[in-house]
């Protein structure tokens, strides 16, 4: 005997509902995987992009290393020896010159033996070996007293805590963006003193650099750099996400500036068992 109409219409209602859930949920499941994979494959093609341009600008910071390696070299051989030249000319000359003369001779030769001094200064800041030698700390109060004497600048630097030592890339690139800041400050800020202070925390290194001169307005700064016009701002900004870094400016108009670089620390560094060719 056959099953009941009622019994058949019920049946199929239920195999029909189960069939139509069961393809929903395959559906969803398909919709489900499609999107995981299509964000997968976004954030790919951002991972790619991002490394890209990291390896394009560390590609573009070395050349620029080279350039500044080469530049320091050619201002130690050839531009102080000239310089070294024109000083003992004059001594040899001074004995002849009459009292006005010798005066004058000097004159040239004492300024003759600040322009060495500085040449030196300049060419130990762009040499990267002799950066590594002394470490970041040593390159900066270099910098600083250079810029000091140059711009009759009151110069002051505060360090705390147990010192070390950042790996060797990440003390050049640190040393580079400081002195594109400092070299901002010449340029710009009228400023009478600069304070740098160095904090060297357990899990975190911290640099502050902080002028008295006339300050900035951040909103115009910060429009001309998303408008890709303030290059210097862009590039310091590329420098501190190359070490991992937070870079942050703050500025008031008449009030000053100040910088303030984080660096996380992961492992303290060794010196002696690093060589310049070999990443950490």
């Amino acid at each position: 005997m056959p099953p009941p109409q009622g019994e058949i219409i019920t049946a199929t209602i239920i195999v029909t509902t189960f069939l139509l859930l069961l393809f929903g949920v395959v559906i969803t499941r398909y919709i489900f995987l499609y999107q995981r994979k299509r964000y997968q494959h976004e954030q790919e093609v951002v991972e790619l992009r991002e490394g890209f341009v990291q390896v394009l600008l560390q590609s573009k910071l070395e050349i620029q290393e080279q350039t500044l390696d080469h530049i320091s070299k050619e201002l130690h051989a050839n531009f102080s020896h000239l310089v070294s030249l024109i000083n003992i000319n004059m001594s040899a000359i001074l004995p002849n010159c009459t009292p006005e003369g010798k005066e004058s001779i000097l004159e040239t030769k004492s300024l003759a033996k600040q322009l060495l001094s500085e040449l030196r200064a300049l060419s130990a800041s762009l040499n990267t070996d002799h950066i590594i030698h002394i470490g970041f700390e040593g390159a900066l109060k270099n910098e600083l007293d250079r810029v000091g004497k140059a711009k009759k600048q009151q110069i002051s630097v505060l360090v705390t805590g147990e010192k070390y030592r950042l790996v060797p890339e990440k003390e050049i690139i640190l040393f580079r963006l400081t002195q594109e800041v400092l070299n901002n400050v010449i340029k710009y800020a009228k400023a009478k003193t600069i304070t740098a202070s160095l904090e060297y925390g357990a899990t975190l290194f911290k640099l502050n650099i902080v002028d008295d001169g006339v300050g900035f307005d951040m909103r115009h700064v910060d429009d001309l750099a998303m408008k890709n016009r303030s290059t210097g701002m862009v590039n310091m900004r590329k420098r501190a996400k190359l070490m991992d870094a937070e870079f942050t400016i703050s500025s008031t108009v008449g009030k000053g500036t100040k910088v303030e670089i984080l660096i996380p620390i992961k492992t303290h560094f060794n010196i002696d068992n690093y060589q310049w060719s070999k990443q950490n």
